[in-house]
């Protein structure tokens, strides 16, 4: 998040010695990430820096489990938990968990050019990610992908509360009259979200393990030009294109495009897949952004304001429900193909 939580650096210090056979002397808030639940710190240890998330409301253990294993796999690049003392992958609390990390020392690749050779060692990783063998400890840690249902509960308790004009403050204001300004393209995208899930769910492609989250700003480029890759907390087993939505109909240029895709090799994308997921992304944004201003009692104006805004910016040209639609067409040109419509 983008404003430091309400937590004592020093406890936040005291925490960490008393877990990691470190010894940590400065630590350092980063206003980086759009998790409403996380934080993330730089720490200057004895042998250098490392990467803090502080997280609230509990860890998935797929988060901590699926990089670890692909790196156990040879897959260098996933940037996976530091492990405890007691070897353990987090330092789990009543009021808040630590997750440690290695510091890449390097560039966010969010608003950079990625140049060809970049996005094709991207599509490579990518490649040999969705290839890796599902081992027993991915099976039991990673969720399985349940189509169409996922977000439902957060958009209905959202729509309640707009519903009852149970809000105060101006940005809540703000946030309802858009809700229901936009109220009929908010319906549409829910029905479409849960029509596509049903046709995947009676024939369901071929699921592989997917990061889930893999745009730009959860990839680092290391001072050696290498693609790392962070924040795997969205990470699931569930068909390609659960991350290939991010490389297809996604703002990219046809260079970085066509670059990927050599990295990534050959490949049919299904278009039903691709369509349900740039949907399914649509809802989770709409659930994220309601519960944040609705929900959440322990943000500053500061993220208040840009989850405002972050709604508002879904409903413009080339954000996130035009691109389903681009998507949703796509997949009619199939069908009318497969019927033999002209």
């Amino acid at each position: 998040m983008l404003e430091k939580p309400d937590i004592e650096d020093e406890l936040i210090l005291e925490r960490l010695a008393a877990n990691y056979a470190l010894k940590f002397d400065a630590i350092e808030f980063l206003p980086v990430g759009n998790d409403q639940r996380a934080w993330s710190y730089r720490v200057r240890a004895e042998n250098g820096a490392c990467f803090l998330k502080l997280r609230r409301g509990g860890t998935s253990r797929a988060a901590l489990i699926a990089p670890t294993e692909l790196l156990r796999a040879g897959i260098e690049q996933p940037v996976a938990p530091l492990a405890t003392s007691a070897g353990e992958l987090q330092v789990a609390g009543e009021d808040f968990d630590l997750i440690l990390y290695p510091f890449i020392e390097g560039e966010s690749a969010w608003g950079m050019s990625l140049t060809a050779a970049q996005a094709r060692q991207w599509g490579e990783i990518m490649r040999r990610i969705h290839d890796a063998p599902l081992s027993l400890a991915l099976t039991d840690a990673v969720p399985r992908e349940v189509f169409g249902l996922k977000w439902l509960p957060a958009v209905d308790r959202v729509e309640a509360i707009v519903a009852r004009s149970d809000y105060r403050g101006a940005v809540a204001e703000a946030m309802a009259r858009c809700w229901r300004e936009m109220a009929a393209e908010i319906k549409r995208c829910r029905e479409r979200y849960q029509t596509l899930g049903a046709r995947l769910t009676a024939q369901p492609p071929e699921f592989v393990l997917c990061h889930a989250d893999i745009h730009s700003a959860n990839i680092i480029v290391d001072r050696a030009d290498r693609i790392r890759i962070v924040d795997w907390d969205e990470t699931v087993i569930a068909p390609k294109e659960r991350d290939l939505m991010f490389f297809v109909l996604d703002g990219h240029s046809r260079a970085f495009q066509h670059a990927f895709f050599l990295g990534y090799g050959d490949i049919e994308i299904n278009a039903l897949a691709l369509a349900y997921y740039k949907y399914d992304w649509v809802i989770q944004e709409f659930a994220d952004y309601g519960e944040r201003v609705f929900l959440k009692t322990d943000l500053g104006a500061k993220d208040l304001a840009a989850s405002l805004r972050g709604f508002e910016r879904l409903f413009e040209p080339d954000d996130v429900i035009d691109r389903a639609r681009q998507a949703d067409a796509i997949l009619q040109q199939c069908a009318d193909a497969a019927s033999g419509i002209a």
